[in-house]
């Protein structure tokens, strides 16, 4: 072989395996519709789950964690729905795991549900 063909040959693989490398990285991203998304949050230290049904309605679920009161769970909730639809306006219906106040109170040894809702982000204009 020459030197000639010897660079097209490293040339055209160099190639070819950044389009391999760079088509991975784009379907990454890609999410199918009604498939559930494990997510971790490293600033909150929380685990989620993500399913999207349409452009405009997702389920949220915050995984309950022992070490991690309901006000931060709650508040996360919003916050990621705000992220989510990235405007106010989103609609937040809570379909279980809440926690009143008095639950530590009277049953400490409870094990609460994982916080869940619906989410429904407002039309785009």
């Amino acid at each position: 072989m020459t030197l000639r063909n010897t660079k097209l040959i490293r040339q055209y693989t160099l190639a070819m395996l950044c389009s391999f490398l760079f088509a991975g990285c784009a379907g990454a991203n890609i999410t199918m519709l009604g498939q559930v998304q494990s997510e971790w949050d490293f600033d909150h230290q929380l685990q989620f789950k993500r399913t999207q049904f349409d452009e405009n309605h997702y389920q949220l679920e915050v995984i309950s964690n022992q070490n991690i009161n309901f006000e931060r769970l709650s508040a996360f909730l919003l916050r990621r729905s705000y992220l989510i639809c990235g405007q106010y306006g989103y609609k937040l219906e809570l379909i279980k795991g809440v926690e009143s106040f008095d639950f530590p109170l009277a049953s400490p040894n409870l094990i609460m549900p994982n916080l869940t809702a619906k989410l429904e982000c407002p039309l785009s204009n």
